[in-house]
């Protein structure tokens, strides 16, 4: 971690989610929704860049991304 930085509350964070969903979460719920956002991401750019491939283009731009945004957020989809 860069100097300087803090942790966020993992207890509000807790908080949050168990007041949005309204269910009892686990102690470990932060880690659990970082992983699940980390492999969002992963799959997100995976999708991407195929498309970008697929469209001719050099690298990814935000086009593509626009293009597999909905796809992959039905994946992940509870």
């Amino acid at each position: 971690m860069a100097p300087g930085q803090k942790l966020y509350p993992r207890a509000t964070v807790r908080k949050v989610v168990k007041a949005h969903s309204g269910c009892n979460v686990s102690k470990n719920v932060d880690v659990m929704i970082f992983l699940d956002y980390m492999l969002f991401m992963q799959d997100l750019m995976k999708e991407a860049t195929i498309e970008a491939k697929q469209g001719g283009e050099r690298g990814v731009t935000a086009r593509s991304i626009n293009k597999v945004t909905k796809k992959t957020l039905s994946k992940f989809k509870g």
